[in-house]
């Protein structure tokens, strides 16, 4: 009998612990201009494969993965206060760049997550930072960017950079 009621609270205690929570896990929040709270939650797995892919065209300069990774309704804030609207204005923007400065990003880290854009409506971000070298009159610089982009059916609607170029140590 010990053995039985032994068994029986074992299969209970299991089968309590398979309980899937499936409520998203709050990471964070965000607050519209009238400074209303909403959860930022853990996006879709999938979403950082596009950005992947999507930093992986402009390391390759491949302007036609770029242009089929870019929603239709494309648009870009650049840490300097660039406004780029379209693809076809991306790909000027960034074939100038590309000349210009070379610049190679690499992913240091990448977070998926879904929250409330500025018009109220629920999407999903990757949230990236990034290394960026870039070649100034000769000499390679670094650069840090940290960029949110909002990603949709498989595509980048949007994104904003924010950039840092860190100072060296003095020697003094």
């Amino acid at each position: 009998m010990k053995k039985l009621n032994l068994i029986l609270i074992s299969l209970c205690m299991m089968s309590l612990s398979c309980v899937n929570n499936s409520s998203p896990q709050v990471i964070g929040s965000t607050y519209n201009q009238d400074g209303e709270v909403s959860d930022v939650v853990s996006g879709p797995d999938d979403i950082i494969g596009v950005w992947e892919a999507y930093i992986d065209a402009h390391n390759s300069r491949d302007a036609d993965g770029i242009r089929a990774l870019n929603a239709d309704e494309f648009s870009a804030f650049g840490s300097a206060g660039e406004v780029v609207e379209g693809s076809d204005a991306h790909i000027e923007f960034l074939t100038q760049w590309f000349e210009t400065n070379n610049p190679r990003w690499k992913i240091n880290w990448a977070i998926s997550n879904t929250g409330e854009s500025l018009n109220g409506s629920i999407a999903d971000y990757v949230t990236a930072g990034h290394e960026v070298t870039l070649n100034i009159e000769g000499e390679d610089i670094t650069l840090y960017q940290v960029i949110d982009a909002m990603i949709a059916d498989g595509k980048v609607v949007t994104f904003n950079v924010f950039q840092q170029e860190r100072g060296q140590p003095s020697n003094e």
